[in-house]
């Protein structure tokens, strides 16, 4: 009898120690805060490269051949009366859109990808507003020794208003959606991020990211 109370208990504690062991490795899954930020900080600049594109005129350098081009800098080359403008005059102003499509290299290899567009109308004053509605793909993109890609996308919505054909700030830019990411630590993960542009020379990142709080410029 003593025998098999001595089995049931060391079994118990088997289970519990394996039971232990399993919370300590989903644990280890998560996304440091520094890891977090890095891949914040790539969604970043591929947006910010991919509208700085879209919005450059036709003698301007393209944005990826600029150093680290800034999310706030790219709204001085949106001008819908600029003769490369992709506006088309209509009886009560013009309608825009700006198509965005851009796929760039990411630090340590891999890819992210930005799309969709960004349009809207304008009255014969050249106010109104237009609206962003972008995805962000990451395909195999290394950053800050993870790998990450699309679950399925990261997408960019917001709407910036015009006066004068020319942007009103502030602007704010929401981010949403999810990624997966690995090998060391691996999972998937949610973001919530919001960019404040409040002039040509300033831009806010606050949120969270993989379940971290991220924060800096942009």
């Amino acid at each position: 009898m003593f025998r098999r109370v001595s089995a049931f208990l060391s079994l118990i504690t088997s289970m519990l120690l394996c039971i232990s062991c399993g919370g300590g490795s989903s644990s280890s899954n998560s996304m440091s805060q520094a890891q977090a930020q890095a891949v914040s900080a790539e969604v970043a600049q591929a947006l910010a490269q991919a509208l700085g594109n879209a919005f450059a005129s036709g003698g301007g350098a393209p944005a990826e051949k600029r150093v680290h081009p800034s999310l706030a800098a790219v709204w001085k080359d949106v001008n819908p009366d600029q003769s490369s403008s992709p506006c088309i005059a209509t009886a009560t102003g013009e309608n825009c859109d700006w198509p965005v499509s851009f796929d760039g290299p990411c630090p340590g290899g891999g890819a992210i990808a930005v799309t969709g567009d960004v349009d809207g109308s304008l009255d014969n004053t050249g106010s109104g507003s237009i609206q962003t509605q972008l995805s962000i793909t990451p395909a195999s993109c290394s950053v800050d020794s993870l790998v990450i890609n699309g679950a399925p996308s990261v997408t960019v919505a917001g709407q910036i208003n015009f006066t004068s054909s020319a942007p009103v700030f502030p602007i704010t830019l929401t981010e949403m959606g999810g990624i997966s990411y690995g090998p060391h630590p691996s999972g998937s993960c949610q973001f919530n991020v919001t960019y404040a542009i409040t002039s040509e020379t300033s831009c806010t990142i606050s949120g969270t990211a993989c379940g971290q709080s991220v924060s800096g410029s942009c």
